[in-house]
């Protein structure tokens, strides 16, 4: 006889455990549940989805559970490790993942010292504004004790998600760079298409039309970053060693913001040291450029 699925239990519902739950539930590999603070939030979530049961008290939640994944605000996770530890007489066997992706399982020392096995499990996936994630082929960052890294890896085939590699990363200096770089690939993207939209909306472009023209465009640049990597999707006046060009729009933007001239000016110059690492620009042409843009005028 096969052993029994587990019971993966997850609290929040918020948009992570949303779109966990949901996800779970599709692959029917996994008995699963959610459990809140607020029972008509998680209601919410399981309502229409077949598979997803509810719990109403989290101490009966925590009784059933042999994963439980906590998905709640980073700030929250500790105290409600803290809230968890006695709801059992005893948390062996049990494994707890937390989802707050700058830091470790010490946030889940108190649970740990009850011998729950635990771990981080961070999807690196974009939530939509009602909780929708693309899961299945993104990343994850997991990180713990032996069991809790086995249960995380089975959430990840699952949910189609790839373990992130690099031991490295479960340094603090690693978790924050990690995160570093999240938020560059995502929310400063999102203050890029600001940025541009508001170019566009204050040279007489219709608001409804910039943010759709400069997201198609974003759209296109990740695909191609897909498809051929960084060098496949270098273009642009740096790629083409137009330094007239990248002035003249650095003169553009300083009158209209010159906090986001001053960004395009140093992302501009990693995107010449990108050219010059690729090969796409020389070393000579690539110094040129750099000093031409250092020296440039912003005004």
């Amino acid at each position: 006889m096969s052993a029994p699925l587990p019971e993966v239990v997850i609290v929040g519902a918020g948009g992570l455990a949303r779109a966990l739950a949901l996800a779970l539930a599709r692959s029917r590999k996994a008995r699963v549940a959610i459990v809140s603070r607020r029972p008509e939030a998680a209601a919410r979530v399981a309502r229409g989805a077949r598979g997803i049961k509810t719990f109403s008290r989290i101490d009966d939640a925590v009784a059933a559970a042999s994963i439980l994944v906590l998905a709640v605000p980073d700030r929250a996770v500790h105290p409600l490790a803290k809230a968890l530890a006695p709801m059992r007489p005893s948390w062996r066997g049990v494994v707890v993942l937390h989802a707050a992706g700058a830091y470790g399982p010490e946030l889940l020392a108190p649970l740990a010292a009850c011998s729950a096995s635990t771990g981080v499990f961070h999807p690196l996936a974009v939530l939509g504004a009602r909780g929708n994630a693309a899961l299945s082929g993104a990343y994850a960052r997991i990180e713990g004790n032996r069991r809790a890294v086995a249960a995380a890896r089975r959430l990840c085939r699952l949910l189609g998600l790839t373990p992130l590699g690099g031991r490295r990363l479960e340094s603090p200096q690693g978790r924050s760079a990690y995160h570093a770089a999240a938020s560059l690939a995502s929310n400063d993207l999102v203050a890029l298409l600001a940025a541009g939209q508001g170019l566009l909306v204050r040279h007489g472009v219709p608001a409804g039309e910039a943010l759709p023209a400069l997201a198609v465009l974003a759209e296109g640049a990740l695909a191609q970053v897909r498809e051929a990597g960084l060098a496949g999707a270098l273009t642009g006046p740096v790629a083409r060693n137009d330094g007239a060009t990248l002035l003249a729009q650095l003169r553009a933007l300083a009158k209209d913001d010159k906090v986001t001239a001053e960004a395009h000016r140093a992302l501009s110059l990693r995107l010449i040291d990108l050219a010059c690492e690729v090969g796409v620009l020389d070393k000579p042409a690539a110094k040129a450029l750099r000093q031409r843009l250092r020296r440039g005028p912003v005004s």
